[in-house]
């Protein structure tokens, strides 16, 4: 671990490790509600619960209101499908989010600190140093 990545403080922390696993988990807790709603629990409230998480899940990934309203009708849909308890769609898809997010590259220039210009030598420091 590089040394400013050590005093960083823990929301940005957090922050980083949400940006770097949030979909994954959101796919595993969407996964999770879709295999407690299986059979017929799933298709009297699996589009309520599943909507109701997806909803939550995405706003807690800080999508704009509108996406996260299409969250939750997949999410909703997808809990209400049978047959769909056992495929992990959900991680799947949070996994192929997160690998398709282009990092951006940190910049290569390091912040240097320069000397101050010779005219900006305050006159004290002129003395000092003869």
């Amino acid at each position: 671990m590089s040394e400013p990545e050590k005093h960083q403080s823990p929301s940005r922390k957090l922050s980083r490790y949400n940006y770097a696993f949030g979909p994954v988990g959101a796919g595993l807790i969407i996964d999770a509600v879709d295999f407690v709603t299986f059979g017929p629990v799933g298709l009297a409230l699996g589009f309520p619960i599943g909507a109701a998480a997806g909803y939550w899940l995405a706003r807690s990934l800080r999508l704009e209101t509108n996406a996260s309203l299409i969250c939750a009708l997949v999410a909703g849909v997808y809990c209400t499908i049978p047959g769909t308890e056992l495929l992990p769609l959900g991680t799947l898809v949070g996994a192929l989010v997160r690998l398709e997010d282009v990092p951006q590259a940190p910049s290569s220039v390091s912040s240097v600190v320069e000397a101050p210009a010779a005219e900006e030598v305050r006159e004290d420091d002129r003395l000092m140093l003869s």
